[in-house]
């Protein structure tokens, strides 16, 4: 079962029964102006022999207003791309963007370290570990 949290929310794993083309379904463009509060694509995990609800395995962009573009598409199986950046730079100037991938429980847990960590945009690394950042 696929379940897809896209600008309109969840949307049905029966959205997902037929193939489709890329562009076809579920395009989000940034220049549209749609602003999701959440940049979440999640996948609920079933086992198949019970079909027994496992937990989600799930990609988070944590600054939503990165992504410039994504889409998905289904061909025997279900690819979901992702481009963000997007916006004219200068030499010198810099853009990135900051993922959390995971396996998690339940959307309510999902939301909760999204919001935690939402709009970082960089991680960076020094003696004392890891940290994430937002360019200043």
């Amino acid at each position: 079962t696929l379940s897809y949290l896209g600008k309109q929310g969840r949307i049905s794993s029966q959205q997902f029964i037929e193939n489709f083309a890329p562009d076809k379904k579920f395009n989000y463009r940034r220049d549209l102006g749609l602003k999701p509060q959440r940049f979440i694509r999640a996948y609920h995990i079933r086992d198949p022999k019970s079909g027994a609800a496992g937990p989600w395995l799930a990609g988070m962009t944590l600054d939503p207003t990165a992504v410039h573009e994504a889409w998905c598409h289904q061909r025997g199986y279900v690819c979901l791309i992702e481009e963000f950046g997007g916006r004219p730079i200068k030499p010198g100037e810099v853009f990135g963007a900051a993922f959390v991938v995971g396996f998690f429980d339940s959307i309510g847990q999902m939301e909760k370290v999204y919001d935690k960590y939402r709009d970082f945009n960089r991680l960076s690394v020094d003696a004392q570990g890891w940290k994430l950042r937002r360019w200043e």
